[in-house]
């Protein structure tokens, strides 16, 4: 191992608890995942680098996750958290748009991550996975539900396009052109129209 401090060092935490210690141990394994994303291939990082990296042991990355899918789907998790949050819009155009704004800012200022998360091309399966575990809201009938999951496919894409064009356009572009589409009459019968 390199003179390099691990993540759980940097952070100098001496006993904290057995809730605390799984949440640093969490954090700690999704920040090195995502390093060595940014340098390498999914495929090409083992378990013993990733847990190197983040200064845990093999038994601690195995008490949290089965897999590296499976850590890769944690991250992913708090990414779609934030591509559903503009799904979860609704009320006047200003504030369809300013919740929007606020998503992809938080995009940008996050833009390596972020990145490190498309391009680590999650399997169909796991993609699918991580749809199952998601808490899925209750609709009214088939139509909004149908019509959610349109949303949130198309906000999935307009994000992976975006990221994988190198955000070009800024999150005040990103926040009018998703406003526009949600504030179309198919959202507006999602949302209670």
């Amino acid at each position: 191992m390199s003179n390099e401090q691990s993540e759980l060092e940097k952070r100098q935490i001496h006993r904290p608890s057995s809730e605390e210690a799984k949440r640093i141990s969490r954090e700690c394994l999704q920040i090195a995942m995502l390093q060595l994303l940014s340098e390498k291939d999914l495929n090409k990082i083992s378990i013993t680098e990733l847990v190197q990296r983040a200064g845990v042991s093999r038994a601690t990355f195995y008490r949290n996750y089965n897999t590296k899918d499976e850590l890769l789907l944690d991250i992913s998790n708090d990414a779609r958290r934030v591509v559903t949050s503009l799904l979860q819009v609704h009320g006047t155009r200003e504030e369809i748009y300013s919740q929007c704004l606020r998503s992809f800012k938080l995009m940008k200022k996050n833009e390596k991550n972020v990145r490190n998360i498309f391009n680590a091309r999650i399997t169909f399966s796991a993609a699918l996975s991580l749809h199952e575990r998601t808490e899925k809201p209750e609709y009214a009938d088939a139509k909004r539900r149908y019509l959610s999951l349109a949303f949130e496919g198309a906000m999935l894409f307009i994000v992976k396009e975006w990221v994988t064009e190198g955000m070009r356009q800024s999150p005040e572009e990103m926040a009018e052109i998703c406003t526009q589409i949600l504030s179309e009459s198919a959202a507006q019968t999602l949302f209670g129209g």
